[in-house]
């Protein structure tokens, strides 16, 4: 009879412990070793929020990026990259360096030995100012995980937004233009 009942009272601890809610998860903001998430503001070079950046670290796939933009006026295509240092500098944001490229491969997806790690597709921004997109960026991971490069490295990394559109194959920068946002990581 003690064993039945010793039974029955793990067996309603376990059910209510797996009925219970779990411990939100929580998004990171900051830069520790063990970030699996991060989100940042995008500021323009006088320091105005254009919009948002979310990392999402998802392991051997890489890093989901998603980037809202909410400040910038008029409508176009803007590319968006991943530099090598973490570094904002205004007005140009030129202190960010190059795109994020430790595998010295050529820019741009349509490179026959390309592309670099920060290379990512295109944001299209409508005439209200506004866009949205999530991509996988497949050549990062957010902590250097997985054999992936770290975009949390030792001197961290920025997030560009370009005034033109990338062409995905003009090296090094794919004629994307002037920097107009900039975000470090």
């Amino acid at each position: 009879m003690i064993n039945l009942k010793t039974a029955l009272l793990l067996t309603s601890v376990c059910t209510l412990a797996a009925c219970s809610p779990s411990t939100p998860y929580e998004t990171s903001t900051s830069s520790a070793p063990d970030s699996t998430s991060i989100e940042r503001d995008i500021l323009t070079a006088s320091g105005d929020v254009l919009g948002t950046l979310s990392l999402v670290d998802l392991g051997e796939e890489g890093t989901q990026v998603t980037v809202s933009i909410s400040g910038l006026e008029g409508a176009g295509t803007h590319a968006m990259h991943f530099h090598e240092f973490g570094l904002c500098e205004a007005p140009g944001f030129t202190s960010s360096g190059g795109h994020k490229n430790p595998m010295n491969m050529d820019h741009g997806k349509m490179s026959p030995n390309g592309p670099h790690a920060g290379d990512m597709m295109n944001i299209e921004v409508g005439s209200d100012g506004t866009g949205s997109l999530t991509v996988i960026n497949e050549f990062v991971s957010i902590n250097g995980d997985h054999g992936l490069p770290a975009l949390l490295d030792d001197d961290g990394t920025a997030l560009i937004i370009h005034e033109k559109a990338d062409d995905y194959i003009t090296q090094p920068t794919g004629a994307a233009g002037g920097r107009i946002g900039c975000t470090v990581i």
